[in-house]
């Protein structure tokens, strides 16, 4: 179309470098930037005809999401007959991993061997997807919501699903108790931290076609997990002792780095500023993600609570009240209310009455989701985000409450999360002392490649990757007498 008009067309140095591995050095960045910038081969945007405008920003456009289905390391890994899109493998290789099968076996709130009805993080991860679907759609049919640029960037169902399947691989066995264990003996060592480990199996730890390649994910799917995008080494170790900060680790720098390569400098800086030491910004289909996982956590163990009988009636409505009193005390949509005396009432008056509850609370924030423009990226991919309306998000935020308020913070269950923590402490420490001996031989060794030698994120990694129960076994077989057998499958 340009050609036809006249008008010269921009070289391919006038583009964002198509290179899946950003520049080495400093000095080719510097020279990348000024080549980008189009100042010798391209025309001066101010002589254009808007015309011409408009399809330089369409080939820069298609360029870059070209490169956001770049993968990290193998971009010619298809099969024959394979007619997938780039999103369509990325969902097949999360779904098929390890690592998405052990969430059957790892705890949510509660633990994985206590019920057959509450949620584990296998069954949480598919309800989240479904949402992120179900967010995807409104986002897609409400009409006047989005422009054409807009709609051009909305990511695929498919890879909406694949993050929202993956987010909680990272996750170790005994939930959050297990999390600060493996932080309490890494503080001093990079860290652990449950969504810094999400990236790290995706892109290095889980067993696809190369060892250290993960799942070889494309850019865009690295992005939608990435929820915090600051590394490890920007927090003082000392001041989180105990409690992880939310980052990445510095050993995946390089993915990082590889991952933001494709947006302009002053992209790059934004997308890593914080407040109050924690992030601010992820991508747009990362903020579609999180909604999705903050709907799915927040009215589903409300649901969990009340089907096992965790806490009492009196207690659930008294948490439903204070909950909507945040909102003035209740919310009228499309003629309905929503208010503590109705919510309550469904929710044990049967087990109908109570799934529709469930449902239409589910409803009621996906079909309330609009877009917020943050005015800070010049990518769009960057400066959108999904949002809710402020007196729903407060009210999400009340429901996310509530199962630490009415479940974790009851004796009987805090004593459950306290022995998963001291379980997991205890199994470090055994196996960080002699690791080349008590880790079956070939999985200590891959480990130990991938983490370049560092033994104690090889034990980190190896603990992290055990279900509640095998992490039970394993800490049986060394600390309790007459456990296992040589015989044991390990």
């Amino acid at each position: 179309v340009l050609r036809r008009t006249g008008w010269p067309v921009p070289s391919v140095a006038a583009r964002p470098p198509a290179s899946k591995k950003p520049p080495a050095t400093a000095a080719n960045s510097a020279s990348a930037s000024k080549t980008r910038s189009g100042t010798a081969t391209a025309p001066s945007r101010k002589t254009m005809p808007s015309g011409y405008l408009f399809f330089m920003e369409l080939g820069n456009m298609a360029n870059l999401k070209d490169q956001l289905e770049i993968r990290l390391h193998d971009n010619n890994n298809k099969r024959p007959g394979d007619i997938r899109n780039s999103f369509q493998r990325d969902k097949g290789r999360v779904i098929h991993s390890a690592g998405f099968r052990r969430l059957q076996g790892k705890t949510q709130v509660m633990g994985v061997g206590e019920g057959d009805f509450h949620r584990t993080r296998l069954t949480h991860s598919i309800e989240c997807a479904q949402i992120g679907g179900g967010i995807l759609g409104v986002l897609k049919n409400r009409d006047g919501l989005l422009d054409d640029n807009l709609r051009a960037w909305l990511p695929s169902t498919d890879l909406i699903e694949a993050a929202c399947y993956a987010h909680d691989i990272g996750h170790p066995p005994f939930g959050h108790g297990g999390e600060m264990a493996l932080h309490s003996k890494m503080y001093n060592h990079g860290g652990f931290e449950g969504n810094a480990q999400t990236l790290r199996i995706l892109t290095k730890l889980e067993k696809y076609s190369n060892l250290g390649h993960g799942i070889d994910p494309t850019r865009r799917l690295i992005l939608s997990i990435l929820k915090y995008p600051i590394s490890y080494n920007f927090f003082n170790p000392c001041d989180y002792k105990n409690k992880p900060p939310k980052c990445f680790y510095e050993e995946d720098m390089d993915v990082y780095d590889w991952c933001v390569s494709v947006f302009d400098k002053s992209d790059i800086e934004n997308f890593s500023n914080t407040s109050d030491g924690k992030s601010i910004h992820h991508s747009f289909d990362c903020s579609i993600m999180e909604m999705a996982d903050d709907i799915a956590y927040g009215v589903h163990d409300l649901e969990d609570i009340v089907a096992r009988g965790l806490a009492s009636r009196d207690s659930v409505e008294k948490c439903l009240r204070e909950a909507f009193a945040s909102i003035g005390g209740s919310y009228i949509y499309r003629g309905k209310v929503f208010n503590a005396d109705v919510i309550c009432g469904m929710l044990y008056k049967d087990s109908f009455s109570r799934k529709t509850a469930i449902s239409e609370l589910v409803n009621l924030f996906i079909t309330n989701i609009f877009l917020e423009k943050k005015e800070k990226f010049n990518s769009v991919l960057l400066d959108y985000k999904v949002v809710i309306p402020d007196d729903l998000g407060r009210l999400l935020k009340s429901f996310k409450g509530f199962a630490h308020e009415l479940v974790i913070k009851k004796p009987n269950v805090f004593q459950l999360e306290t022995r998963g923590k001291l379980l997991v402490s205890k199994l470090f420490d055994a196996l960080i002392s002699n690791p080349d001996s008590l880790i079956p031989s070939q999985s200590w060794q891959d480990l130990l490649a991938i983490s370049g030698g560092d033994r104690y994120r090889a034990v980190s990694d190896y603990i992290s990757g055990m279900t509640d129960r095998y992490a039970e076994k394993v800490y049986h077989r060394l600390y309790t007498p007459g456990f296992g057998s040589s015989s044991d499958e390990l």
